[in-house]
């Protein structure tokens, strides 16, 4: 077969065309990466494969830097995400301690301590020592005897009295559970939202390296072609 010689768009010297390949033939990238450095020219030009290796060279460390510039860009928006955002998780404890009223206060303290077991012995001692005093009439005429009717309307006074400030109580802490509920639903609404965007960067980003590889791949294999080829030139020229 014929040969003829081409001029090299690169390095503008002669060669024999099996000393080369013509643009169309290459890649798309490299194509797009030697056409955007030499606009001028058209994909029928010829290139000599001592260029083209510096190219395919210089494609392959462009795509190695892009890389590691996308990674370190990755790196800096999760450590900014982690130093600037904003929790929402909120304290709700604090926040409804700081904004009581006094009757709220009040509230608190006395279901707090009405749910107490020192309510209980306290209570009981009274009403072991009500009873006691007005059985046996130590001093002086008992103040309420038996059936103790004072004391059951004190009792009924008591009751009456505890049972709407303990649920007021309740009413508040139905509220603050409420508040944590909402505060734990959007904890994790943004988990959620946080875990699926971290699967599609991670489905891009095992994407994009593949098809790096798969780039990377085919360009050893046609330099590893063209090498092979140039021994069997040279071994022919040698016999």
């Amino acid at each position: 077969m014929k040969q003829k010689n081409e001029r090299c768009i690169i390095c503008h010297k002669m060669h024999n065309d099996v000393d080369g390949i013509k643009l169309k033939n290459l890649s798309q990238e490299l194509r797009t990466l030697i056409l955007t450095e030499h606009p001028d020219v058209s994909e029928d030009a010829f290139i000599c494969l001592d260029d083209l290796m510096d190219y395919r060279l210089h494609y392959i460390r462009g795509m190695i830097q892009n890389d590691s510039e996308n990674m370190k860009m990755l790196n800096e928006k999760v450590m900014n995400s982690i130093e600037t955002g904003n929790s929402l998780v909120n304290d709700v404890s604090d926040t409804d301690t700081t904004k009581l009223t006094v009757g709220e206060k009040v509230a608190d303290g006395i279901a707090k301590f009405g749910g107490s077991w020192s309510f209980i012995f306290a209570f009981l001692f009274v009403l072991i020592t009500w009873i006691i005093i007005n059985s046996i009439a130590l001093f002086a005429k008992p103040f309420d005897p038996y059936p103790f009717i004072l004391l059951n309307l004190i009792l009924s006074c008591l009751a009456a009295i505890q049972a709407p400030v303990i649920m007021m109580s309740q009413n508040r802490q139905e509220k603050r559970d409420r508040n944590q509920s909402d505060s734990d639903y959007q904890v994790n609404l943004k988990s959620e939202i946080e875990i699926r965007l971290l699967h599609e960067k991670m489905d891009h980003m095992l994407t994009q390296q593949w098809q790096h590889l798969v780039n990377i791949q085919t360009i050893q294999v046609d330099l590893l072609n063209e090498l092979q080829e140039r021994m069997e030139v040279l071994e022919k020229k040698g016999s």
